[in-house]
C-alpha cells in the first residue's frame, strides 16, 4: 500500500517525493512544488532505470498469487461484460481482440513486472497507439458509417487506452516498489556498519586498558611476562584491527583473533583460564559478520572465567554438517544466571546474525553439559553470502593447547 501511496504521489506531479498535501512551513506557506509532468503523455514511465545489481538485490520477488488473481479476475470480468453488450454480428471479431489483447498484454505486465524500465513501456504504450489507430483507419475506410464499423473502433480504442493506463500503473508502481527495498536495505546495511562500530567499541577499550596496565605494571617489577603479553597484544591487534572495517570475513580469519585474545587473557589471568579452538577447514573457510566470535567468546572470559573463583575451561568449535553451520563456544564457568537478560554484544549479534543469514539463523545459549555455559549459533549453509574465499587466504592455524603457558 504504501508504494501504491507514493505511485499516486508520483503521478500528480511530485517526483522528488514531495507529497500532494504538504504541511505548511514556517510562516504558513506551503513549500514549492512541482508541477505536473506532462512528458508523461508522450514519454510515460519511471525516470529512475535500475542497474542489474540492485534488480538482483530487490527485484526479485514475484508478484503474489492474490494480486495475479484479482487482476486477472477483474480483466477477465471487464471482458465479460463487454462482450454481453457487443453487436451479435461482431461478437467473434471483438472476442478473438480481447483474447490476443490479453495475451499481449499479459506477456508486457511479467516483462515490466522483472524489469520497469521506461524504454519497454513506451514501446509497448505506443504499440497500442498505433494499432488503434491503424484499426481505425482501416475500418473507417471501409465500415466507418456502420454502427459495426463505429463498435469495432470504440472497442479497439478503449483497449489501448486500457492497456496503456494499467501498464503505466504497474511501472511506476512496481518502480516504486523496488526504490523502496532498496532504501530498506541501505537502512538496515547502515545499521549493521552501526552495529559493528558498537561491537568495537565495546570489545577494544576495557580489554586494552586493563591489558596496558597490567603491561606496565610488569615493566615496571621486571617481570617475565612483559614480553609474551607484549606479543600477544600485539599479534591480536594485528588481527583485529582490519576485522570491522569489512561487512564479511572468513571465520578461520577471527578464529585467529580469537586465539590470540585468549592468549592475552590466559597470561593475565594464569591457570585460572584454559582453553582450546578448533575449527574445521570447511568451516574455516565460511564468511560471518565481523566480531561474532569473538563477542562470545569475550563473554565466556568475563561471565565464565572472572565470573568463578577456580576459573574455567573455554572450548571454541566450528563445524559444518548435514547443510548447517555451527559455532559453538563452551565454558565451565557457574553458568548461565537464571532470567538473564542479552547485553549489547550479544544484542548486536543476534540482530546481524538475521541480517546475514536470514530468519533461520539462530544463536542459543544454554547450560553446557556438565555446568557452564554453552552459546550456539546455527544457520543453513545455503544462506546467502556464505561463498568461500579464494583458496589463496591464508589457512586456519593450529589450535593452541589447552596448558596454561609459563
Amino acid at each position: 500500500m504504501n508504494a501504491v501511496r507514493r505511485a499516486m504521489r508520483w503521478a500528480c506531479g511530485s517526483r522528488s517525493g514531495t507529497s500532494a498535501h504538504a504541511a505548511i512551513g514556517p510562516g504558513g506557506q506551503r513549500p514549492s512544488r512541482e508541477g505536473i509532468d506532462w512528458s508523461q503523455l508522450w514519454n510515460p514511465g519511471p525516470v529512475r532505470v535500475f542497474t542489474a545489481e540492485e534488480l538482483a538485490r530487490a527485484g526479485q520477488d514475484a508478484p503474489s498469487r492474490t494480486l495475479v488473481f484479482m487482476v486477472t479476475t477483474m480483466g477477465v470480468l471487464m471482458a465479460l461484460s463487454l462482450l454481453q453488450a457487443v453487436p451479435q454480428a461482431l461478437l467473434a471479431q471483438v472476442t478473438g481482440l480481447l483474447a490476443g489483447g490479453l495475451a499481449v498484454l499479459g506477456t508486457l505486465a511479467k516483462r515490466l513486472w522483472w524489469r520497469p524500465e521506461r524504454r519497454l513501456l513506451n514501446t509497448a504504450s505506443w504499440g497500442f497507439v498505433t494499432l488503434g489507430l491503424a484499426v481505425a483507419l482501416v475500418v473507417g475506410l471501409g465500415q466507418g458509417k456502420t454502427e459495426a464499423g463505429r463498435w469495432l473502433v470504440g472497442v479497439t480504442m478503449g483497449l489501448a487506452t486500457l492497456s496503456n493506463v494499467g501498464l503505466w500503473f504497474l511501472t511506476v508502481y512496481r518502480s516504486e516498489q523496488i526504490a523502496a527495498r532498496l532504501r530498506e536495505l541501505a537502512e538496515r546495511e547502515r545499521a549493521a556498519d552501526m552495529a559493528r562500530q558498537l561491537a568495537t567499541a565495546q570489545i577494544q577499550p576495557h580489554f586494552l586498558f586493563n591489558t596496558l596496565a597490567s603491561l606496565q605494571h610488569w615493566v615496571q617489577t621486571g617481570d617475565t611476562r612483559a614480553g609474551p603479553l607484549l606479543a600477544d597484544l600485539t599479534a591480536f591487534l594485528r588481527a583485529t584491527l582490519p576485522l570491522f572495517n569489512r561487512s564479511r570475513l572468513r571465520l578461520g580469519d577471527e578464529a585467529e583473533a580469537v586465539r590470540r585474545y585468549l592468549a592475552v587473557m590466559q597470561l593475565r589471568l594464569g591457570d585460572r583460564l584454559r582453553f582450546s579452538v578448533q575449527i574445521d577447514a570447511a568451516a574455516a573457510e565460511l564468511q560471518v559478520p565481523p566480531g561474532l566470535l569473538l563477542t562470545l567468546v569475550e563473554n565466556a572470559v568475563e561471565h565464565g572465567v572472572q565470573g568463578s573463583l577456580h576459573g574455567a575451561d573455554i572450548d571454541v568449535q566450528a563445524s559444518t554438517e548435514a547443510g548447517l553451520a555451527c559455532i559453538v563456544v563452551r565454558d565451565t564457568g557457574p553458568g548461565c544466571a537464571p532470567g538473564a537478560a542479552d547485553g549489547l554484544g550479544l544484542s548486536n549479534s543476534r540482530t546481524r546474525l538475521q541480517q546475514a543469514f536470514g530468519a533461520q539463523a539462530r544463536l542459543l545459549l544454554a547450560a553446557a553439559p556438565g555446568g557452564g555455559c554453552e552459546a550456539r549459533i546455527e544457520w543453513p549453509l545455503a544462506a546467502t553470502g556464505n561463498a568461500a574465499l579464494p583458496a589463496t587466504s591464508p589457512a586456519t592455524p593450529p589450535a593452541e593447547p589447552p596448558a596454561a603457558k609459563a
